[in-house]
């Protein structure tokens, strides 16, 4: 054991010299030999380069979509709903959506229903949704799950100006919202928005009125404020 402790110690003085010596010695270059200039990589193929695989401007996009209101607590949260884009460059688009919203209720108001007796079928439910809707595209990218199975990208941002149709009257509505594609061949992608909008709504708790032994109540009964609902909307976009 002393024989190898001593072997040790002898190769860590050794490395250290050598450490020492390295970094002792100074090499000068004569100044001609020296790089004088800087140069940028040349692709064989610049061109191929510079292009996108999805080129987006000067092109109209349809969509299919399922939405999920996020937030709604008494009225049904799924609509379906469809839009149409053009592409004014690949930084911008502008669009229209149109969405049906389902018809009845949402599972907390049947909860209410069976534990309270509370009809909400008596209040008034959204029916339709209309946006213009921006789109401000900006970035553009693509994602590899293995070698052959590559996805283009395209987060964007979007802010939307319509109305939201109820059963007795239509309400001026605004959204902002956040939006990401997936494309998986060169006109189809998945697409995925999430949208909060802003819009004057009935309030479907009015006191007195929702029980089977009230008697029912007119729409023009249920007071109205200003009501925030965060969407989810998930569809296929196919871009021609």
């Amino acid at each position: 054991m002393l024989k190898n402790g001593f072997k040790a110690a002898l190769i860590i003085v050794l490395a250290l010299m050598l450490h020492k010596a390295a970094f002792a010695e100074v090499v000068n270059l004569p100044t001609e030999e020296l790089a004088q200039e800087s140069v940028l990589p040349v692709f064989d193929k610049p061109v191929s380069v510079k292009n996108r695989n999805v080129v987006t401007a000067g092109r109209f996009e349809v969509d299919g979509f399922y939405g999920y209101a996020m937030t709604e607590p008494i009225a049904n949260v799924s609509k379906l709903g469809l839009g149409i884009y053009y592409n004014t460059s690949e930084a911008h688009a502008w669009g229209l959506l149109i969405a049906k919203n389902f018809a009845g209720l949402s599972s907390y108001a049947d909860q209410l229903d069976q534990q309270f007796s509370l009809d909400f079928s008596r209040a008034p439910s959204p029916e339709m949704t209309i946006m213009g809707d921006y789109n401000l595209k900006a970035f553009y990218g693509k994602m590899s799950l293995t070698k052959s199975l590559v996805f283009n990208t395209l987060l964007y941002g979007s802010a939307s100006v319509g109305a939201v149709k109820y059963v007795h009257k239509t309400y001026p509505a605004v959204a902002v919202g956040i939006g990401q594609k997936f494309y998986f061949t060169k006109q189809w992608a998945l697409r995925f928005d999430l949208r909060l909008y802003a819009n004057q709504a009935p309030i479907p708790f009015l006191n007195g009125a929702l029980k089977p032994s009230d008697p029912k109540p007119d729409y023009s009964d249920f007071q109205e404020r200003l009501t925030y609902t965060t969407n989810l909307d998930v569809g296929l976009s196919y871009l021609f």
